[in-house]
């Protein structure tokens, strides 16, 4: 039997293996707040709006209880923006739980604006003090009664030393376990890791300031690092917090150092049995100098500040 080729034979369409389809992917999350902060960060449109609204008012003549109504709506907004931004960022805290556990803190530490340009030291001290009684031990009007108890035992008004953060550190039974003048990282990864936290004086530039204020000398806490090796900053000066790359901590520091000759890190233990702290803790201070860190405070930028913060 032979098979028999029809006269106009069907041509078949060549099959193509496609390709597989590409899976659905999320839209990246968005970056980072960036180490140095203008005003801006914390503004949305919402905020935009209301104060819009408050030009408004006082273009055609409101009365004044109607622009101070707006102010204080203004302000509560920006607190929950900022509230939000630093829950968000604990979430983001990878050693929180070794903090804890083998720190022996309540909570980790809030964060808390500074009210005036020289208040930074005072405001980091009553983070540390929230950490370890607990953050309702400083909440109350935003810390601001802890914040002026320390700055009238400890300071003279006019920024914080290291001799006087070690000062306000053993009034709360915290320990200055180790000082560097620069960043050590694998001095600070192991002391977040192993519960530790630290207080830090470094440029305060880092927090957005003014060109005319940068080289001021300024506090803040780091409470814990991320999965990319960033450190969580407390940051007084608008009682924000941020996560920052080790070489921008740095150089933060080292210009400190460079222009104030006042600048680097204590390493801050929560110990178990505090014994006589005061001698050691500011025989330990002393590294990062003598000078004060004041900053700038963010609701009084209008100031300049002197000595920084």
């Amino acid at each position: 039997m032979s098979l028999t080729i029809p006269p106009n034979p069907v041509t078949l369409p060549r099959v193509t293996k496609s390709a597989a389809p590409e899976p659905e992917t999320q839209a990246p999350p968005p970056p980072p707040p960036k180490l140095t902060k203008d005003l801006e960060t914390v503004k949305d449109d919402y905020q935009q709006a209301l104060e819009n609204q408050k030009q408004w008012l006082i273009k055609y003549g409101a009365p004044k209880e109607q622009i101070e109504a707006l102010d204080k709506a203004i302000e509560q907004h920006q607190e929950s923006v900022l509230d939000l931004n630093n829950a968000r960022n604990s979430q983001n805290n990878v050693v929180a739980l070794e903090q804890k556990d083998g720190g022996g803190w309540n909570s980790e530490a809030p964060v808390l604006q500074q009210e005036g340009n020289s208040d930074c030291g005072e405001t980091v001290a009553a983070m540390f003090k929230g950490a370890k009684d607990g953050r309702e031990s400083v909440e109350g009007e935003r810390g601001q009664g802890v914040i002026n108890d320390f700055k009238t035992r400890f300071s003279k008004g006019d920024g914080t030393t290291p001799a006087e953060m070690a000062d306000m550190l053993t009034s709360e039974g915290l320990e200055v376990k180790k000082s560097t003048k620069g960043l050590e990282r694998n001095v600070m990864d192991e002391a977040l890791r192993n519960g530790d936290k630290a207080a830090v004086m470094l440029d305060s530039k880092i927090s957005g300031s003014p060109d005319d204020v940068s080289g001021s000398p300024h506090w803040v806490l780091i409470d814990g690092m991320d999965n990319q090796g960033r450190y969580l900053v407390k940051d007084p000066s608008n009682g924000s917090s941020y996560y920052a790359k080790p070489e921008d901590l740095s150089n933060a520091i080292n210009t400190s150092q460079s222009k104030s000759n006042s600048g680097g890190v204590l390493i801050v233990g929560n110990p178990d049995v505090p014994t006589d702290l005061a001698g050691k803790n500011r025989e330990t201070a002393g590294t990062l100098g003598d000078k004060p860190g004041t900053g700038w405070g963010w609701k009084k930028n209008s100031q300049e500040s002197s000595d920084g913060g």
